[in-house]
C-alpha cells in the first residue's frame, strides 16, 4: 500500500510542477532555469573542492607516513650500528652471551631448588597438611575424652543411655 501511495504522490507532484512551469511566463521560466543551473555549477564546484581537500589530505598523510618510516629506519640502522660496535668491543657472540645468561639462570635455580629442600617448615602438599590437623584433632578428642573419665571415675566401656537401663523383651506383643 506504501508503495502505491509512494507512487502515486510522485505522479501528483510531477503533475503540479510540470503544470505550474507551463503556466509561467518565458521571463520567470528563465529565471528558473538559470537558479537550477547556478544551483548544479555550485553543487559541482563544492564537489570539486572536496576532491581537492581529501587529495591534499591524502598527500600530507603519505608525507608523515614517509616521515616515521624515515625515522624509524634511522632507529633501526642505529640501533644496529651500536650493537655491531658492542660486539667487537666485547667480542662475543650472541649465542655465547645467552649461554652465559642461561648458565646464571640454572646455578639461580640450583640454588632456589637447594634453599628449599633444606627448609622443612615449607609445606608444599596441602594433602599432608589436612592430614596433619587432622591427626592433631583426633588426639586432641582423645585426650579430652580421657580427662572426662578421669573426672568421673567411671570406665570408658559403660554406657550409661536410658535404653540400656530399660530391658526391652522381644516377646512381648505391641497394642
Amino acid at each position: 500500500m506504501s508503495k502505491k501511495g509512494f507512487l502515486l504522490g510522485v505522479v501528483l507532484g510531477g503533475a503540479a510542477i510540470a503544470t505550474a512551469v507551463m503556466k509561467m511566463d518565458d521571463d520567470k521560466k528563465a529565471t528558473l532555469k538559470a537558479k537550477a543551473q547556478q544551483g548544479i555549477a555550485d553543487f559541482k564546484d563544492r564537489a570539486i573542492d572536496y576532491a581537492f581537500y581529501a587529495a591534499d589530505a591524502s598527500e600530507d598523510f603519505k608525507a608523515e607516513a614517509g616521515q616515521q618510516y624515515e625515522d624509524a629506519k634511522r632507529k633501526v640502522a642505529d640501533f644496529a650500528d651500536q650493537y655491531q660496535a658492542a660486539k667487537q668491543e666485547t667480542g662475543a657472540s650472541f649465542g655465547s652471551s645467552l649461554d652465559q645468561a642461561t648458565d646464571s639462570l640454572r646455578s639461580e635455580l640450583t640454588k632456589v631448588e637447594d634453599d628449599e629442600a633444606d627448609d622443612p617448615d615449607i609445606v608444599i602438599d596441602g594433602g599432608a597438611a589436612y592430614q596433619d590437623a587432622a591427626k592433631a584433632t583426633t588426639s586432641a578428642a582423645a585426650d579430652a575424652t580421657e580427662t572426662a573419665e578421669k573426672a568421673t571415675d567411671a570406665p570408658a566401656s559403660v554406657d550409661t543411655t536410658a535404653d540400656d537401663a530399660q530391658p526391652t523383651d522381644d516377646t512381648t506383643p505391641t497394642k
